[in-house]
C-alpha cells in the first residue's frame, strides 16, 4: 500500500505536533514513537503511565437480540447469550477449520436504553470482519466517529481519576458507560501491555481535549506502536499475524482458556468438531518463550533448529526487552522435538544457542478481583 493510500487516524495532527514519528501499519499511518524514544516509552508504561492512540482498530455495536446472537455464535466460541453485562471477554472469529480470522474483545453493554454487543477488533482484519458482520448480523453500527485511547501503566488510574472519575472498584475487564462532556464514553479496565490500564472509546471531537487533560499529569506520556509491541511480547500476549492467523487454532496457539468448552459440543459453531478433536489430541506444535545464550537479537521469522541443525520451528515475535535488558522471543516448535534438547536459532547462516523460558517474561499487573 502506498503512502497516499494510507488512512489517517483522527488525531494525526495532534500527534504530529507532539513529535510523533509515523510508520505504515495495517493500512494506517500510525505513530511508532515520540521524542523520548521506544525504550523510554516502554519504561514509562512499566513504571508510570503511557497513552496510546489505537483508533485504527475496528469497533462495532450490534443489537443484543436472539437473531444476532445466534449468527455470531456460528463463528465465536462463546455462549454469548449467557455472558454477563459490563464485562469484556477475549475471544475469536473462527473459520470452518478453527483457524483464527481475528482475535477480539467482546462485551455486552446498555447504551441509550439499548442492549448491545460491543466488539473491538484488529485494524489489519477490519475489512474482512466488516464484510463478515455485514453478512451475518442485522442493524449493526460500524463505529467510525469515535477514537480509541488506551492509558496503560501502574499510574493509569491516577492519571484519569480526577478527569473521568471512574470507580476504582472496576476490575480487570470491567466495562461501563461514563458521561463526559456532552456525550457518553465507553471505558474498560483493559489493555494489551500486561499492566493495569483503561481503554476509552470517545467521540472524535472530544478526544483531543481528553488526551491533553490526561497529559497534564507529569507521570503520563504519549507512547507509540514501537513500545506497544515490546510491552505485549514481555507480557507473552499474542499478536494477529505473528502468533495467530487463519491457519492456527486457539488450541494450537495455547489460547484454549478463552474457549467456552461447552460450545465445542455445539454443532452450530462452524468448527466445533475440529476444536473438540484437537482439545483431546496430542499437540503437534508448542508455543515457547526464548532468550539467547549470547547477545543474539531474536527477530520474527528466524528459524529454530535442533542439535542436528534440522529445522523444528520458528520465531513469531522477537524484540529487545528494556526490563530484562536482553533479547526475548516467542515461537513455535513441533512436538516431535524433545524440549530437553539444545535448541538453536539460525542467524545469518550460523546456529546460535537459545534457552527456553516461561511465558510471560515479566509479571502481569492487572487489577483483578479476589
Amino acid at each position: 500500500m502506498t503512502d497516499r493510500a494510507l488512512k489517517n487516524i483522527f488525531l494525526k495532527d495532534f500527534h504530529k505536533k507532539n513529535g510523533a514519528k509515523f510508520v505504515p501499519f495495517a493500512g494506517y499511518e500510525m505513530p511508532i514513537n515520540y521524542n523520548k524514544g521506544i525504550i523510554n516509552e516502554h519504561l514509562d508504561v512499566r513504571n508510570q503511565a503511557g497513552i496510546f492512540d489505537v483508533s485504527h482498530m475496528g469497533q462495532i455495536l450490534i443489537p443484543n437480540d436472539d437473531i444476532n446472537i445466534s449468527a455470531l455464535e456460528t463463528c465465536i466460541p462463546l455462549d454469548i447469550k449467557a455472558l454477563p453485562f459490563n464485562k469484556c471477554h477475549y475471544s475469536f472469529i473462527l473459520n470452518s477449520k478453527g483457524g483464527i480470522i481475528d482475535d477480539v474483545m467482546l462485551s455486552k453493554i446498555e447504551i441509550d436504553n439499548q442492549d448491545n454487543i460491543y466488539i473491538v477488533y484488529n485494524a489489519s482484519r477490519k475489512n474482512i470482519l466488516n464484510e463478515i458482520f455485514k453478512k451475518i448480523v442485522k442493524n449493526f453500527n460500524l463505529i467510525e466517529d469515535r477514537c480509541l485511547i488506551a492509558i496503560q501503566g501502574p499510574d493509569s488510574y491516577d492519571s484519569i481519576s480526577s478527569i473521568l472519575n471512574p470507580s476504582n472498584d472496576m476490575k480487570f475487564l470491567d466495562i461501563k458507560i461514563l458521561q463526559h462532556q456532552s456525550s457518553n464514553l465507553l471505558i474498560s479496565r483493559s489493555g494489551y501491555t500486561g499492566e493495569d490500564g483503561f481503554e476509552i472509546s470517545i467521540l472524535n471531537q472530544d478526544a483531543e481535549d481528553l488526551v491533553k487533560q490526561i497529559l497534564k499529569n507529569t507521570n503520563t506520556n504519549l507512547c507509540g506502536l514501537g513500545c506497544r509491541d515490546s510491552l505485549r511480547v514481555e507480557a507473552g500476549l499474542s499478536l494477529y499475524g505473528n502468533e495467530i492467523n487463519e491457519d492456527i487454532t486457539p488450541i494450537q496457539a495455547e489460547l484454549s482458556w478463552a474457549l467456552d468448552k461447552n460450545r465445542l459440543n455445539d454443532k452450530k459453531l462452524n468448527c466445533s468438531k475440529v476444536l473438540s478433536e484437537q482439545l483431546n489430541a496430542v499437540k503437534k506444535i508448542k508455543k515457547i518463550g526464548l532468550t539467547p545464550v549470547n547477545k543474539t537479537m531474536l527477530r520474527n521469522n528466524m528459524t529454530l533448529h535442533n542439535s542436528e541443525q534440522t529445522e523444528i520451528g520458528y520465531i513469531t515475535s522477537g524484540c529487545y526487552s528494556p526490563i530484562l535488558k536482553k533479547s526475548i522471543g516467542i515461537g513455535y516448535i513441533n512436538q516431535i522435538s524433545k524440549i530437553s534438547d539444545t535448541i538453536f536459532v539460525k542467524v545469518r547462516g550460523n546456529f546460535e544457542e537459545i534457552k527456553l523460558v516461561k511465558i510471560p517474561f515479566v509479571k502481569k499487573n492487572y487489577k483483578k478481583g479476589d
